[in-house]
């Protein structure tokens, strides 16, 4: 028997795993009292065995699958998006939320080491022959080059090198275009520079000198005052530079919020800025306490300046609910489909992975100072899908597959019955272990959470009905 989802309007309505669709129930009334309408109670009679002969009621256990096949991880590095080099782990800051500082365990250790040119040349060289190889279908594919450290701008000569060769490859159907990451502390040593071979920029700063209390530099001096100044500088001399090509970094914390980081950055430099929460991976057993003050909420912060009437939030608010919406009804609502092909299958013939884990190299691929090959700068560097090393990559599909294969085994049965098997939104690398070294999911749902997850958001269409038809219309799926 499926659970009945209780909205906060008092309505009924029923969800089916087997067809992926939620319908609005008669109330026990009508079902009961069956004087009161003889065609209502017709109708519904007539649905209720119309929905048990097309098995409304069975249970979906989803299709779900724990092996790559070792040509999908071959294709996906072959139609890459993104290449993201470790060009030096020396940084001219000390942040103390940084998630390589003190706060956290799953690392390798800092010591100010950078990257070698040669090292770099041969992961390119090795992805240029599959470039070229059949197995790249993509058309007019532009390949991000990110540089990221430490600070990048440390290690500038390594950077100049990486983009001098790569202007000499020459790929039919391939553009590279490059971005960097940086605390802007030496911005105005090389800003021509960058400028000139139209590096894209995100800027990493808090907010105000208030807000940014936890970015300092190695002697403990606040950094605020000199990165402020350099960026200005940036806007100065290269505005259009500055309006087409300079974004902004926040981390969210205890001495912030979203909407002091919003509205100064957007009362300084007209741009609205990249926030990001404290990354919970990995942080070493004895920082937690200190982690847990420091922590704070996104999606909290910004229900509390709505809440106070922030004008800058209130929109960026709105629209932040469509896309959970979005997610939602892609999820569960039966006619909705995420490509094209999803258009040609039926439900029960797609096979999902356990957690949101990206497909091997679907979205970028990581080279450290230490010659790791990681599939994410976020991913702990315990994790490695292969090295560069001694003038050799070793990159084995076969070995990537068996390490998916070892993270997915103890959680898939977990994930077969979640609620959120369709949108889960945690990565197979940050999965916690308990204190007997077994994986748990800290975001798991079951049956009995079903009516509070659901009831959510068919309120706020009950609510806002004119959400559907903005989210079916304006809503681009990148």
């Amino acid at each position: 028997m499926i659970q009945p989802v209780i909205s906060k309007s008092g309505y009924t309505y029923i969800y089916s795993s087997y067809i992926n669709s939620i319908l609005l129930s008669p109330s026990e009334n009508e079902y009961v009292d069956i004087d009161m309408d003889k065609n209502a109670y017709e109708y519904y009679k007539q649905k209720d065995f119309f929905l048990r002969e097309n098995n409304f009621f069975e249970k979906k256990i989803p299709n779900m699958e724990i092996e790559y096949d070792t040509s999908c991880i071959e294709s996906e590095l072959a139609n890459l998006n993104q290449l993201l080099i470790e060009v030096t782990d020396e940084c001219n800051l000390s942040c103390k939320y940084c998630s390589y500082g003190d706060l956290y365990s799953n690392q390798d250790e800092r010591n100010r080491g950078k990257q070698e040119f040669n090292n770099v040349k041969i992961l390119i060289d090795y992805l240029i022959s599959l470039w070229k190889s059949y197995r790249n279908i993509s058309f007019n594919n532009t390949i991000n080059i990110g540089f990221f450290g430490g600070e990048p701008l440390v290690n500038m000569i390594l950077i100049e090198k990486i983009i001098n060769y790569l202007n000499t490859v020459k790929i039919k159907g391939i553009t590279f275009v490059y971005n960097l990451t940086t605390n802007a502390i030496l911005l105005p040593k090389y800003m021509n520079y960058l400028v000139e071979n139209d590096v894209h920029l995100l800027i990493s700063i808090d907010g105000s000198k208030k807000n940014n209390i936890y970015r300092v530099k190695k002697e403990g001096k606040e950094s605020f005052d000199i990165v402020f100044a350099n960026i200005k500088k940036l806007k100065d001399n290269h505005p259009n530079y500055f309006d087409s090509n300079v974004n902004f970094n926040s981390v969210l914390h205890d001495k912030n919020s979203v909407d002091q980081i919003y509205s100064y950055i957007k009362t300084n430099f007209d741009k609205t800025p990249y926030i990001s929460e404290l990354n919970r991976n990995g942080i070493a057993e004895d920082k937690k306490e200190e982690f847990n003050r420091m922590f704070h909420s996104k999606e909290d912060s910004i229900k509390q300046a709505v809440n106070c009437g922030s004008s800058y939030l209130k929109e960026i608010a709105d629209d932040s609910h469509i896309v959970q919406l979005d997610i939602f009804m892609q999820s569960y609502f039966g006619n909705t489909y995420k490509t094209i092909p999803d258009l040609f299958f039926q439900d029960k013939d797609i096979k999902y992975f356990p957690t949101s884990t990206c497909v091997p190299f679907s979205k970028k691929i990581f080279l450290t100072v230490q010659g790791k090959i990681l599939p994410c700068e976020k991913v702990g560097q315990q994790y490695p899908l292969g090295y560069v090393r001694d003038g050799k990559i070793n990159l084995d599909s076969k070995e990537v597959k068996q390490l998916y294969l070892k993270l997915y085994t103890p959680i898939v049965d977990k994930c077969k019955k979640c609620l959120l098997w369709k949108n889960c939104e945690i990565c197979v690398f940050y999965l916690p272990k308990d204190e007997e070294g077994q994986t748990v999911c800290p975001y798991y749902l079951g049956n009995e959470d079903v009516n509070r997850y659901f009831s959510t958001y068919i309120y706020a269409l009950e609510k806002h009905p004119d959400l559907l038809d903005r989210i079916e219309n304006e809503i681009l799926i990148d």
